[in-house]
């Protein structure tokens, strides 16, 4: 009789470390979702209530022969292959200096040679926003928590240019774009990409958003 209690005691015992371990892996594993569903980047659809007309723009081709091989920094990643968001960021503070005198012009490739001499970019090519305010003074730079389309028509209404990011075609290579306005009810965009320099349709891209910055001359003259 005690042998067969003794016997009772060891499988429910068994069961219940089995259980416990059990548990234990599926909170680890709950735990890794969550960290990838946090850190995986949140498409947002970004459509216009009004249109914003498309003034000069100056569109640079992260392709172009003057600086589609220089590095990024130290990184290994040039600007033809991944200059897209350096490309953005030179044109949106160019053409805001076309637009209204506030600031100064450069070219993609000058831009990314200023942000390599003064250590904007990482080790793997992305910039670190706050150093990119160090390196060029008079420069503001809005770093968002996520995609609020209203956020972005604000700041088109104030004279900036929103950079987002999107899926090469709405599905592939994560990739960077400026809006630079909107018509029939879609943004435009500057895509350095875009070999022509025109505009294109962001509806091209999917229309979806998965981050926004905001880079610009603070002060612009009236």
């Amino acid at each position: 009789m005690n042998n067969v209690r003794s016997e009772n005691f060891f499988w429910k015992k068994k069961r219940l470390v089995t259980a416990v371990l059990a548990l234990g892996v599926l909170c680890i594993l709950a735990g890794t979702i969550l960290r990838l569903r946090r850190g995986r980047d949140v498409g947002v659809e970004i459509r216009p209530d009004k249109g914003y007309p498309v003034g000069a723009v100056a569109a640079f081709y992260q392709k172009d022969e003057r600086w589609k091989g220089d590095k990024l920094g130290t990184s290994g990643y040039t600007m033809a292959g991944s200059g897209c968001l350096t490309s953005c960021i030179a044109s949106a503070l160019s053409t805001q200096y076309q637009n209204t005198g506030a600031g100064s012009a450069m070219t993609a490739g000058e831009l990314n040679k200023m942000l390599s001499e003064h250590e904007v970019y990482n080790g793997q090519g992305d910039i670190l926003w706050a150093r990119l305010e160090e390196a060029l003074p008079g420069v503001r730079v809005l770093v968002a928590s996520s995609v609020k389309p209203q956020e972005i028509e604000e700041l088109l209404t104030q004279g900036h240019y929103p950079l987002v990011k999107v899926k090469v075609g709405g599905s592939g290579a994560a990739h960077w774009v400026l809006l630079v306005g909107s018509e029939e009810g879609e943004y435009l965009c500057m895509d350095p990409l875009e070999e022509s320099g025109k505009p294109i349709p962001l509806s091209r891209h999917g229309s979806v958003a998965y981050r926004m910055r905001c880079v610009y001359w603070d002060g612009i003259k009236e």
